[in-house]
């Protein structure tokens, strides 16, 4: 496993979760709904702080969870790159695919975990 995936399984073991949401609530990140089309979500700052936005249009759909947990990816692998669109494509593509795998990690954790609490066997 590489450093992303770490990071993300260290986040979940920290905070006995790997919903997103509710690490982003242990870390003090706000998280607001806006009118975003494309993309679904994106990462501003205010006074250095984290503010992630997620689209209405994933608000009652469980792609919102992946949508944070990328989102997420990107405040903990890239904090402090606020000027995130200045950066040159390559290094754009890179930081997504990071934020993609941190996510992937978050959303299948937090879906197995989903699953055995339904199936009671904890």
């Amino acid at each position: 496993m590489g450093i992303y995936e770490n990071k993300a399984i260290a986040l979940a073991e920290k905070y006995q979760t790997a919903n997103p949401f509710c690490i982003c609530n242990n870390m003090g990140i706000k998280i607001e709904y806006a009118n975003l089309d494309n993309p679904l979500g994106d990462t501003i700052y205010l006074n250095k702080s984290p503010i992630i936005l997620l689209s209405n249009k994933i608000q009652g759909k469980h792609e919102k969870y992946f949508v944070c947990a990328h989102e997420l990816g990107h405040v903990v692998l890239h904090n402090g790159i606020q000027n995130y669109y200045l950066i040159n494509r390559t290094t754009k593509r890179k930081m997504e695919s990071e934020a993609d795998r941190f996510a992937m990690v978050c959303w299948k954790s937090f879906q197995l975990k989903s699953l055995v609490f339904r199936m009671n066997i904890f």
